[in-house]
């Protein structure tokens, strides 16, 4: 008899207990995932943050953390992580009354874009492990990973060759009411340049010197029209690379850039635009939206889109236009770039066994290990 009244009365315990965790076991729960930083370099690591807090008087015995990452995070340590299209984490911990739980865990950052994902689970179980209780918290966490910054041969040539072209236009105009300097007299000098203080003091005939008023900037156009049938992106994330490699340096050595590229935001959908623009401070800005662009949104026509931009730009603008796509629709595009602004340059993104058009000027190969994948 006894015995059956101990039975009964553990029963009675179980099923207040189990009742008890079945109405409060995910209250008073809080679940954050996050990263530590929202921008990131290309192949920076950086830390997935969580942030688990019991604040209540029920101990949990065990608490699974779920949530779903890019499979573009790379992390460290891919214990309990599944990955496919996406990657999926489970972490494993428990949980004292009041009790607050933070885990940092290591990952690379390895492809361009805008991530964000907006959910994280939690399960539970009560103290006897019977039966586990589930709830969905919300998130609303985003990184942007920056293009990939390259540093090659091309690049130190595209920028030899932008220097001496905006270098060379600088010195062919100048101002006459901008006075930049006093240098000594030259053969070509007109006689009305002449200083005849600074002649006076130095005993050697000296002229002043102008300013230019040719302005040292450079428009780029960037084509991310499909370049082969089967509809291949490498080569259009090497070009977004390459644009942004390139306004960075010429951001560094002080000459103002404009930036136009058919390629759509993931989110408004908008071509992106960058006006002219010199300041350093502006090129992670300029980073976080060439990040954001989705290749898998069609993008403009290159050959409208070149129509309604080219007129924004300078007549005496260096127009560079980067493209892998290189077809006889896009070759009449640049002829007709080239026909208004003499001053433009076509750098082809192309892999090794992949030669330059024969017979069109103006044209810098960039040469890509691998192929399409």
């Amino acid at each position: 008899m006894e015995i059956i009244v101990f039975l009964i009365f553990v029963a009675i315990l179980v099923s207040l207990e189990l009742v008890w965790y079945r109405r409060h076991a995910v209250d008073k729960i809080s679940l954050d995932v996050s990263f530590s930083k929202s921008v990131a370099n290309y192949g920076e690591m950086i830390e997935v943050i969580e942030v688990a807090e019991n604040n209540k008087r029920l101990p949990l015995p065990f608490i699974i953390l779920k949530f779903e990452t890019p499979s573009v995070i790379e992390f460290q340590d891919m214990t309990n992580t599944t990955k496919s299209d996406l990657l999926y984490r489970e972490d494993m911990l428990s949980m004292k009354p009041f009790s607050r739980h933070t885990r940092r865990i290591k990952a690379r950052c390895s492809h361009r874009g805008y991530y964000s994902f907006t959910r994280v689970n939690m399960t539970t179980s009560d103290l006897l492990l019977m039966e586990k209780f589930t709830r969905e918290f919300p998130a609303d966490v985003s990184l942007t990973i920056l293009p990939k910054r390259i540093s090659c041969m091309e690049l130190d040539l595209l920028m030899s060759t932008t220097y001496s072209d905006v270098m060379t236009r600088r010195t062919l105009l100048t101002d006459p009411f901008a006075f930049s300097g006093i240098r000594e007299y030259q053969p070509y000098d007109p006689m009305k340049n002449l200083n005849w203080t600074a002649t006076a003091k130095t005993g050697d005939l000296m002229v002043n010197q102008n300013a230019s008023t040719a302005a040292r900037q450079v428009s780029v156009f960037v084509n991310l029209e499909f370049y082969d049938p089967r509809n291949s992106s490498d080569l259009l994330e090497i070009t977004i690379s390459i644009a942004y490699s390139y306004i960075s340096e010429l951001s560094e050595v002080g000459i103002p850039s404009a930036v136009y590229i058919n390629g759509r935001d993931i989110e408004s959908g908008d071509p992106v635009i960058f006006e002219m623009n010199t300041a350093y401070t502006d090129i992670e800005r300029r980073g976080v939206d060439l990040a954001r662009i989705d290749l898998k949104q069609k993008v403009l026509p290159f050959g409208s889109f070149v129509e309604e931009c080219l007129p924004r730009t300078n007549t005496d603008d260096f127009v560079v236009v980067i493209s892998p796509r290189r077809d006889d629709i896009f070759r009449s595009v640049m002829d007709g770039i080239k026909a208004k602004r003499k001053n433009s340059l076509w750098v082809l993104p192309c892999y090794r066994d992949q030669q330059a058009p024969e017979g069109i000027p103006g044209i810098q190969r960039w040469e890509v290990y691998g192929r399409d994948g």
